[in-house]
């Protein structure tokens, strides 16, 4: 009688909470505020959104990055429909028939008042859907679908529509790329429609983050910064890459983030020179570097900071100066990050800097690189014109590194919101500066055990 009465007791909470997730209350308002201005885009077009596919392995369940972001449901194989015309929202998912709470929360059948909690028009059963598309209303001219892979918490969709080009490249099999099939069933469905792309719309939509999204972010790179900075203590000579990687882990889990933003890179010695290392097993030496690129996964929102610090607590002259010279570029770029200033301009105030300590070669080795965009991936959306003006709400990841080939491997970076005065570094709770990693790797370390 007791279990049965928590059953139905979390059920109610979940109901009255409106969100699948037990984290933050769902917030309606965000989410249908996206979708008016989705509608605004497609004002003659029907969009269709699919949700990523239910795991068949243990790991948490996470929605794709286009469909959470338009409704903020955690409902595995669903289907969103967006009328233009008529500004309705559809939503058609799978009717389960046990009434359990599944590791990504109840099932959208088990919450009362379900269209009103989340703001749709109606929720209908999944195979519904076709049959839905045989009553297109005749002002809809237009079918917009994602034209390619939504991408992932780490990857960004051109990232997996390259994994996917890839693959089917080496398969002898051929066939249509898994992101690319929904298109070729719903148009069948609806000839009469001329296929859009939903992704330049979305792209511009995700770019610029709003003030519910910057809080969440700033919640994650504060997570991220603490149990970066949790690892980093009590590095000695001796100790296994594993063990940072689960201090910064444990901080995270504490602190209620969902997951990883990616494979944490935990590499010392001759690893640093592995792009995204990640096996993390090796036993760091005296006179090595060590640098940690990790971030969590908050509410759907990433952060990702990397920290290199010296494994015997001081770094030796060499590796000294390689640090100095990316600490004044990260700083650099933060400093000239503000609205109207461009990647290029970015790039080439940290080229200044690169040049001053005598490294130039090495920043044009590395295609001047210095970050990437971050949000619900953590390779976000990217409008990819590198000469677009940054604008308030961006959030740019600044990522200087120096590699000597066949040496050493050095980087830092953090997640950085373009305010509408300047720059907020978002992770700056790590610190960088050198006598305070000193000071940091010299500090204690947490212990799990009592």
């Amino acid at each position: 009688m007791r279990i049965r009465f928590l059953f139905f007791a979390t059920l109610v909470f979940f109901a009255l909470c409106g969100s699948t997730f037990a984290g933050q209350p769902f917030n309606k308002a965000e989410f249908v505020a996206r979708r008016e201005k989705l509608y605004e885009k497609i004002p003659d077009g029907m969009a269709v959104v699919f949700a990523a596919r239910e795991q068949l392995y243990p790991l948490k369940f996470r929605q794709a990055p286009d469909f959470y972001y338009l409704t903020g449901i955690e409902e595995a194989g669903a289907i969103l429909v967006m009328m233009g015309p008529t500004k309705r929202t559809f939503l058609f998912a799978a009717r389960r028939s046990e009434p359990v709470i599944r590791a990504d929360g109840p099932g959208i059948w088990q919450l009362d008042k379900r269209e009103e909690v989340y703001g749709l028009t109606r929720v209908a059963p999944l195979e519904e859907f076709l049959s839905m598309l045989s009553f297109i209303p005749p002002a809809v001219k237009k079918l917009y679908m994602l034209t390619g892979s939504q991408g992932n918490v780490q990857n960004s969709r051109e990232e997996l529509d390259y994994s996917e080009s890839l693959e089917l490249a080496q398969s002898i099999t051929g066939g249509i790329p898994e992101s690319k099939r929904p298109i070729a069933v719903v148009q069948q469905m609806v000839p009469q429609l001329a296929l859009s792309s939903l992704n330049p719309l979305l792209t511009e939509m995700r770019w610029i983050k709003s003030p519910y999204e910057i809080e969440l972010m700033k919640k994650s790179g504060e997570i991220s910064a603490e149990g970066v900075k949790e690892a980093m203590k009590g590095t000695r000579p001796g100790m296994y890459e594993y063990e940072l990687e689960a201090a910064a882990r444990y901080v995270y889990t504490k602190r209620g983030a969902r997951g990883d933003a990616f494979s944490p890179i935990v590499a010392s010695g001759p690893n640093t020179l592995t792009l995204h290392y990640s096996a993390n097993n090796r036993q760091m030496q005296d006179g090595e570097v060590v640098y940690m690129d990790y971030g969590a996964d908050y509410e759907y929102y990433a952060s990702d900071i990397t920290r290199t610090w010296p494994v015997s607590g001081r770094f030796t002259p060499e590796q000294e100066k390689m640090y100095r010279c990316i600490l004044e570029a990260r700083d650099a770029i933060i400093a000239a990050m503000k609205p109207g200033v461009t990647i290029p301009q970015l790039q080439d105030v940290a080229e200044a800097v690169y040049k001053k300590h005598g490294f130039d070669k090495e920043f044009q080795e590395v295609g001047r690189y210095i970050g990437h965009t971050i949000g619900i991936s953590t390779h976000d959306v990217d409008p990819r014109d590198r000469n677009r003006p940054l604008v308030a709400g961006v959030v740019y990841n600044v990522e200087p590194l120096i590699e000597i080939p066949g040496k050493i491997h050095m980087r830092l970076e953090d997640t950085v919101l373009v305010t509408p005065t300047g720059a907020l570094n978002m992770t700056a709770g790590v610190p960088a500066g050198l006598e305070e990693v000193y000071a940091l790797v010299r500090q204690k370390a947490l212990s799990v055990n009592p």
